[in-house]
């Protein structure tokens, strides 16, 4: 699909009806691709977000609340919580009708009128703030003078607009020769849709082709075969909403599947769906998955995805600790081996001879080597042997345990990861970064955190019903894991969790009675479902009675030891109705 000019041309008009003389009370970043603002309004709070990736560069206004993604602002973010924050949206304008540039003209009491300037170029997309001289303050992609820069795009430049498109405008702009330079459109060889998309400005493949079907009842008719006049007419009904704001956005739809939107009534496969806003059109568009293998929109992605680079960055540095240890760790024997040379070497220092490289121990069967240090006497060299065969031994013993509280702290990470994976909102996301931070496993920032005690964990677990009556309890994140098990559970509860993978701690309050094939077949595959191992056919799962539960010596919240279980093994999927 296209975000293109009459799209923007659209966008401009919604804007300028909901949110032009708001005041912007938040700025922030949803995403590193994304730039939303908090704008009140009528009465109300409204959310326009500008996404600047280039494979779906747009603006809209959001339905949902934006949540911040990003935990580092760039430098173009600090400048317009100063500049932009506080102010009135006071203009929008589009320069150009047949370019996707929009102009947002905003009035801040302290810093005067500065002009957010919105680029939806595809991978050229970009966000600029300018001064009130036309100077850039900053944008989202720098592009600095050099040689072969037409356009430098960078802090103190002036700015200057995307160069206007060598074609013909979609409208008759009074020059003599306008109509004769349409029909030259038609001459050209190929389909209709792709010599409009050639020759007249702000025109995109999804526009061209209703151009197209609007002009000869055909997508993909041969430009011989458009009419002037036709085409003229097509143009005008398609760009005459520019004028008089009578837009009609909608979806396409084809087999209950969104696969388009456009702001006019378009002629394509399927049906085309009115909605009340271009805004609602571009969210359900883009909210579900358009190829093969494709997830559905996450409206938290930003934040997921901050939080997400955080526990990566805490893995490899335990792996990167792993490593070293593997490197620091001696062979077998290696310490014992050191030191027998050792003790040979100091029994017959005197047979030694000045000079010597290697002296040679007779044991009956084989003979001992002893490589020799220049400079140094025997008794000397044996004296460093000592210590670093005791350094060795030492190592022996430390690097094991120390290797054994690295891999449980992997497996508490790849518990948070599920975790992360698991939230359904922003503070079950923010959970997990706040549980990254109290186990310390990345160093601390520079800043000291807020005082005051540690957050509880977020909210309530999720609660079902099993079919014998019994309550199932699904922790949300490790801590709560730790709470259902430890705190909520009965020793005479059952509990279960899936075998070999992170995922939720799971406990049926039976309070000792027996539970039914069913009850246990379901709160299996709760384990399951909330777990890494969502989506596949055969998950195994661990139960036993609470009372053979316990907590991991030294380990992490929600890490424990089993004793006694059994095995089953489910689809890992929902299996009820959470009550």
């Amino acid at each position: 699909m296209h975000f293109d000019a009459l799209t923007l041309a659209c966008m401009a008009d919604e804007l300028r009806r909901t949110v032009l003389g708001g005041r912007i009370q938040q700025v922030l970043a949803p995403d590193a691709q994304s730039v939303g603002m908090e704008i009140y309004t009528h009465g109300a709070r409204r959310y326009l977000v500008i996404h600047l990736d280039g494979r779906a560069a747009r603006l809209h206004l959001a339905a949902h609340k934006l949540r911040r993604g990003v935990e580092q602002p760039s430098p173009l973010m600090l400048l317009l919580r100063k500049y932009a924050r506080d102010g009135i949206l006071d203009r929008i304008e589009q320069p150009d009708p047949a370019e996707r540039v929009l102009h947002l003209h905003v009035d801040h009491r302290e810093q005067g009128v500065t002009t957010l300037v919105v680029e939806l170029l595809g991978q050229r997309s970009n966000l600029i703030l300018l001064r009130p001289d036309g100077r850039i303050l900053d944008c989202f992609q720098r592009i600095w003078p050099g040689e072969g820069v037409a356009r430098p795009l960078a802090p103190g430049q002036p700015y200057a607009p995307p160069p206007p498109q060598p074609k013909l405008p979609p409208m008759d702009d009074g020059s003599v020769d306008y109509y004769a330079r349409l029909a030259a459109v038609t001459s050209h060889g190929g389909r209709l849709w792709q010599a409009l998309v050639a020759h007249v400005a702000g025109v995109s493949p999804t526009l061209g082709r209703e151009l197209a079907w609007r002009a000869t009842g055909d997508t993909e008719a041969p430009a011989h075969s458009a009419d002037r006049m036709a085409l003229v007419a097509a143009l005008q009904s398609l760009w005459a909403p520019a004028q008089s704001g009578d837009w009609q956005p909608g979806l396409w739809r084809e087999g209950g599947a969104v696969f388009g939107f456009s702001a006019y009534e378009a002629h394509v496969r399927g049906e085309f769906v009115a909605t009340p806003s271009l805004s609602e059109a571009l969210e359900r568009y883009y909210e579900q998955p358009h190829t093969a293998g494709e997830k559905t929109r996450d409206a938290y992605a930003g934040l997921r995805a901050t939080v997400a680079a955080q526990l990566r960055r805490a893995e490899q540095r335990i792996q990167r600790q792993l490593a070293a240890l593997a490197g620091d760790e001696p062979a077998p024997g290696e310490a014992e081996a050191l030191r027998e040379q050792a003790e040979w070497l100091l029994a017959l220092s005197g047979q030694v001879q000045p000079g010597q490289r290697v002296f040679e121990v007779d044991l009956g069967e084989e003979r001992l080597r002893i490589p020799l240090e220049d400079g140094r006497s025997p008794v000397e060299q044996a004296e460093r042997m000592f210590k670093r065969a005791g350094r060795m031994e030492r190592a022996a013993r430390f690097i094991p345990e120390r290797r054994a509280r690295l891999n449980d702290d992997l497996a508490f990470l790849a518990q948070l990861q599920a975790d992360l994976a698991l939230a359904e909102n922003q503070p079950e996301i923010a959970a997990v970064r706040e549980e990254l931070r109290r186990s310390r496993l990345l160093p601390a920032p520079q800043k000291k955190p807020p005082k005051g005690p540690a957050a509880e964990p977020v909210g309530k677990p999720r609660r079902f019903l099993s079919p014998q009556g019994f309550e199932i309890l699904v922790g949300r994140n490790a801590r709560q894991n730790e709470r259902v098990t430890f705190d909520l559970a009965g020793s005479g509860d059952l509990w279960l969790h899936v075998r070999g993978a992170p995922g939720s701690h799971v406990v049926v309050r039976s309070g000792g009675q027996q539970v039914s094939d069913e009850t246990l077949h379901m709160a299996a595959q709760l384990a399951a479902h909330f777990s890494t191992l969502r989506g596949e056919r055969a998950a195994p799962v661990s139960y036993t009675a609470r009372r053979n539960v316990s907590r991991a010596p030294g380990g992490r919240p929600g890490q424990v030891t089993l004793r006694n279980e059994q095995t089953i093994t489910v689809r890992a999927e929902l299996p009820g109705i959470e009550a």
